[in-house]
C-alpha cells in the first residue's frame, strides 16, 4: 500500500441542500447533489468490494486502487479511467486480472493530469505500468501529459496507449474510443498478472486495440445527474445509430426498427471490419435503461448473424447514465487473445467470456394433454351463454385495465380478454353438451393463460369439472356444488377470503347465493354490488393490494371481481 491510500471513512447522514430539490424541470435522480454524486458512488463502490480503496484526494483526486496491490511485488501495473457516468467502467473493473487503478473525472469529464500522475505513482514500481485511455481530446492531453511527468519527474517506464474502436462514422480521423476498450484492458490485466514484462504487455493491448470495433443504436439520448430535463432530440418513433456514450448525438436518426432490424444495423456495421471467416469475441453492453430482457432478445439476435467463439455480456459495461441504448464490440481474435480473455479476474462487473452455449432441449415431463373431440356435441343455448360472456370480457378490456392500472400492472383487461378468446377458440372442439367436457377444457385452455388469474380460474374450472359426472347434464343441482367447490378451492390454494380485494370478493357469495337458488337477476345484482364494495376496501393484507395505501385504494374497485360481476351479469342475463 502507499502514504497515498486511505480506506473510506464513514459518513454521517447530512441534510439535502435546499438547492438540490428536485424542480418541475429536472429529471429526477437519487442524489444528494451534482457535485458530490460521483465521490459518493465511489465511497459506495469501496463499502461494498472487497480489496479496493482510494486515494485520499477528495474532490480533486478521484483514483480507486486496489488495496491488495504492491507495487514493488515486480508486476506492471495498469491504469485506466476518464469522465464519469459510464460505471461500472472503469472503477468497477479495478481488481487481480484487471485493473490495478482507475481514474475518474467528475461526470462526463476527464480527470486532471495530476489525478492521472497520482495515480501511476501510487501503483506503478520498477515493472512499470500501462496507461490506457480512450480516444477523447481531454483524455488523451491529461493522460499524456501525466504519462511524461510521470516518466521525466519520477522516473517510472510508462507506456501510454489510446483506444479508437468506434466504427460508426466512415473514415473518421480520430474514431472515438468506446466500449471495445474493455478488450484491451482485460487483456492487459490478464497479461500483467500473468508477470509478463511491460514490453509485452503493451504489444499484447495494442493488438488487441487494433482489431477492435463498437457500434452502438440507442432509442433516447441521456440526463446529466442535477439537470434539467433536455428536451429529447429524437421523435418518439426514431432511433440514433453510430452514437458515442457522452449523450452527443448519433451518426445518425431513423425510424425505430424491430429487434432483428437493429440487431441487422449492428451486425453489418462491425462484420464489415473484419475478416470473413474469423474467430470472434463480441461483447453486449447495455447503455444504461435497456431492460435485461430485452437485452437477452436482443444478444439472442446478434448470435444469429454474428458468429462469436466467445460472449461477454449482455452486460452493463460501459454506460451512458440513463441512456436506453446497445453497444456491441467485436474482436477477431488473433494469437493469445482467447487465453486473456478467458483469464480469471475478480473484478465483480465483467462477466466472464464465455463459449456461446446451444443446449439439447429437455422434454416436457408432462402428460399428453387431452386431445380434441372427434365429433363434439354441442348444446347451441349453451354455447350461446359462454360466448356472451366471453364477448362481454373483451368488451370490457379497456376498463379491467384502467382499474388495474390504479393498483397493478395494468394488464388485467388484456389478460382476461386472452383468456376470454381462447374459451371462444375452444367451443366448436368440444362437447359444449357436456357440462364436464366443457369445464375441463376450460381449465386446460386457462391454464396457458399465466399470471396468477389464469392459474386460479384454470384450478377452479378443473375443480368444478371433476366435481361432475360423466353423464351428467347442465341443471343447477348438478352445478351448483361443483361450483361451491371450485370456489373453495382457489380459496384454499391463493389463500384469499372475502374483503380481502380479490375475485372472491364476487365469486363466493355468488357460489353461496346459486346454490340457495337465487334467480339470475337476483345473481347479477349481487355481483355487480359485492364487485362495487371492493371500492370501500382500503386495507388489506392479499395481493398486490397490500403493498398500497389507503388513498391509493379508496374509490377503487379491484379489476378482477369487476372481471367476475361481468361474467356472471352475462351468464345470467
Amino acid at each position: 500500500s502507499s502514504d497515498f491510500c486511505s480506506a473510506p471513512q464513514p459518513v454521517e447522514p447530512r441534510k439535502v441542500p435546499e438547492r438540490f430539490a428536485v424542480g418541475p424541470g429536472m429529471a429526477k435522480r437519487f442524489i444528494n447533489g451534482k457535485d458530490t454524486v460521483v465521490t459518493e458512488a465511489i465511497d459506495g463502490l469501496l463499502a461494498s468490494t472487497p480489496n479496493l480503496t482510494r486515494l485520499d484526494g477528495f474532490p480533486d483526486i478521484k483514483v480507486v486502487l486496489r488495496s491488495d496491490w504492491d507495487k514493488d511485488a515486480g508486476k506492471v501495473s495498469v491504469i485506466c479511467g476518464g469522465g464519469s457516468g459510464h460505471e461500472p467502467s472503469f472503477a468497477g473493473f479495478v481488481a487481480e486480472g484487471f485493473l490495478t487503478a482507475a481514474v475518474c473525472g467528475n461526470v462526463f469529464a476527464s480527470p486532471s493530469q495530476d489525478a492521472v500522475l497520482a495515480a501511476i505513482i501510487a501503483t506503478s514500481g520498477k515493472a512499470g505500468c500501462l496507461l490506457v485511455c480512450m480516444n477523447y481530446t481531454g483524455d488523451r492531453f491529461c493522460f499524456g501529459i501525466a504519462a511524461a511527468r510521470a516518466k521525466n519527474e519520477y522516473g517510472i517506464d510508462v507506456k501510454l496507449l489510446v483506444v479508437s474502436d468506434d466504427v460508426a462514422i466512415p473514415d473518421a480521423k480520430q474514431p472515438r474510443g468506446l466500449a471495445g476498450t474493455l478488450f484491451v484492458l482485460k487483456t492487459a490485466g490478464a497479461a500483467a498478472a500473468a508477470g509478463v514484462p511491460l514490453e509485452k504487455v503493451e504489444a499484447e493491448a495494442a493488438a488487441v486495440a487494433a482489431k477492435v470495433q463498437s457500434f452502438g443504436v440507442s432509442f433516447s439520448s441521456c440526463t446529466l445527474p442535477g439537470a434539467e430535463k433536455v428536451e429529447e432530440r429524437m421523435a418518439t418513433d426514431e432511433m440514433e445509430v453510430g452514437l458515442g456514450i457522452h449523450g452527443e448525438p448519433g451518426f445518425k436518426k431513423q425510424k425505430i426498427g424491430s429487434a432483428d432490424e437493429v440487431a441487422d444495423i449492428i451486425a453489418q456495421s462491425l462484420l464489415k471490419t473484419v475478416d470473413p471467416g474469423a474467430d470472434l469475441a463480441i461483447m453486449v453492453g447495455n447503455l444504461g435503461a435497456v431492460p435485461p430482457m430485452e437485452m437477452s432478445l436482443m444478444t439472442n439476435c446478434f448470435l444469429k448473424r454474428m458468429k462469436a467463439k466467445l460472449l461477454v455480456g449482455p452486460a452493463p459495461l460501459m454506460t451512458s447514465l440513463d441512456m436506453n441504448g446497445i453497444q456491441v464490440s467485436i474482436l477477431q481474435l488473433g494469437p493469445g487473445m482467447e487465453e486473456r480473455l478467458l483469464a480469471p479476474t475478480a473484478a465483480r462487473a465483467w462477466p466472464a467470456a464465455v463459449v456461446p452455449n446451444t443446449p439439447k432441449l429437455l422434454a416436457v415431463p408432462l402428460k399428453e394433454q387431452a386431445t380434441e373431440e372427434a365429433s363434439p356435441t354441442a348444446d347451441a343455448a349453451i354455447e350461446a351463454r359462454i360466448r356472451k360472456a366471453c364477448e362481454a370480457l373483451i368488451a370490457a378490456a379497456a376498463e379491467l385495465n384502467e382499474l388495474d392500472s390504479k393498483v397493478g400492472d395494468g394488464d388485467c383487461g388484456n389478460t382476461m380478454k386472452t383468456g376470454a378468446e381462447a374459451v371462444l377458440a375452444l367451443l366448436p372442439k368440444v362437447s359444449t353438451s357436456s357440462p364436464r367436457k366443457t369445464f375441463a377444457a376450460i381449465g386446460r385452455s386457462l391454464n396457458k393463460l399465466g399470471g396468477s388469474s389464469g392459474v386460479l380460474l384454470s384450478i377452479m374450472f378443473t375443480t368444478i369439472s371433476n366435481g361432475v359426472a360423466e353423464d351428467a347434464s347442465w341443471s343447477r343441482e348438478v352445478l351448483a356444488p361443483a361450483f361451491a367447490a371450485g370456489v373453495a378451492t382457489i380459496m384454499n390454494v391463493g389463500g384469499a377470503q372475502p374483503g380481502m380485494r380479490t375475485m372472491v370478493d364476487v365469486l363466493h357469495p355468488i357460489s353461496e347465493a346459486f346454490a340457495k337458488g337465487a334467480s339470475g337477476a337476483d345473481l347479477a345484482a349481487t355481483a355487480k354490488a359485492k364487485a362495487d364494495a371492493t371500492a370501500s376496501i382500503r386495507t388489506t393484507a392479499f395481493g398486490r393490494s397490500q403493498y398500497l395505501n389507503e388513498a391509493t385504494l379508496e374509490g377503487s374497485k379491484d379489476p378482477g371481481s369487476v372481471a367476475a360481476a361481468t361474467v356472471i351479469a352475462s351468464l345470467a342475463g
